[in-house]
């Protein structure tokens, strides 16, 4: 800006002559006026808030990272930090504890994971760990929930086996609709389930089991039921006795047969097979010692004939 000068006035009845005084202009200067405009501009004024700061601070970071010594500083910070905080008590699982399993089921997952324990919780995979455990075929779904005190709860929705099945791999529990859960190694581990065997028993569950029911008045020498040709039910009995079932009403048909082998008391007796597979026409089978007993006592009548 420009001062300007006035020349001095003279008045009248003065003796002398006013100094003179400067006045500044108010109008600014051009660069001034320019950068004030300028700045007017919003993007500008971001320019110079945003991105001149962010550009700035980026460069420092990449000035800072592109040295080696520097990255591997950092890195060790983070992994410091991370373990410290990994390792406060509040963190640390010291307990697993299985629910709603069975015994065998709870080994199973113990043998799995129990000796991870004491561990922090940053450091296991729970939605692995729950994925394993739900692979299990005994296993519905599973639910892993972490508490005060370093507790590690499985809650566990099992399915109950219902039915034990024999096949040429051997010894399998499977449940009410026939999936299979588990193999086992002997019978006399698992007594309390009803003994299947045979190609397709596990399609035709629901027969099974009424045959059981059906059977309750000899459930003490019932042994198990055997599929035949995919087609019938064989009750087998204790001492090897079996009970042969037609292909329809197998239920009612197992009723009768009781019915009537008990009061005849038929169990007690040297009879291998009792067939009802056709229900009007019952049949026997003798143990081959009675049939030669039988066939013994026979010719001896004859012969008694004869003289």
């Amino acid at each position: 800006m420009q001062p300007v000068k006035y020349k001095p006035m003279e008045h009248a009845g003065s003796s002398g002559v006013d100094e003179m005084v400067l006045v500044t202009d108010p109008a600014p200067s051009v660069l001034s006026y320019r950068m004030q405009r300028l700045w007017l501009t919003p993007m500008f004024r971001a320019l110079v808030r945003v991105a001149l700061p962010a550009f700035a601070i980026a460069m420092l970071c990449w000035m800072f990272l592109s040295k080696v010594e520097n990255r591997d500083y950092l890195n060790g910070l983070v992994l410091e930090a991370h373990g410290v905080v990994q390792n406060q008590p509040v963190h640390q699982l010291q307990t697993l504890t299985i629910e709603g399993a069975s015994l065998l089921l709870k080994d199973e997952i113990r043998a799995q994971f129990g000796d991870l324990f004491p561990i922090s919780a940053f450091e296991l995979d729970f939605e692995s760990m729950r994925g394993w455990i739900e692979d299990i075929a005994s296993v519905e779904h599973a639910t892993l929930i972490t508490s005060v005190g370093g507790l590690l709860s499985v809650q566990i929705k099992e399915i109950k086996p219902e039915f034990m099945w024999r096949n040429v791999a051997g010894l399998h529990l499977v449940s009410s609709n026939g999936k299979l859960l588990r193999t086992v190694n002997q019978r006399s581990d698992f007594p309390h389930f009803p003994l299947i065997a045979g190609k397709g028993a596990t399609d035709h569950l629901d027969e099974a089991q009424a045959l059981i029911v059906t059977a309750a008045p000899i459930s003490e020498r019932l042994r198990g039921l055997v599929r035949i040709g995919e087609r019938r039910w064989d009750l087998v009995l204790s001492d090897g006795q079996t009970i042969a079932l037609p292909e329809d009403n197998a239920a009612q048909v197992l009723a009768q047969a009781i019915v009537m082998s008990v009061a005849q008391d038929l169990f007690e007796r040297d009879i291998l097979l009792i067939d009802f597979r056709n229900p009007r026409r019952p049949t026997l089978r003798l143990r081959p010692q009675a049939l030669a007993g039988l066939k013994q006592v026979k010719s001896m009548i004859s012969s008694e004939i004869a003289k």
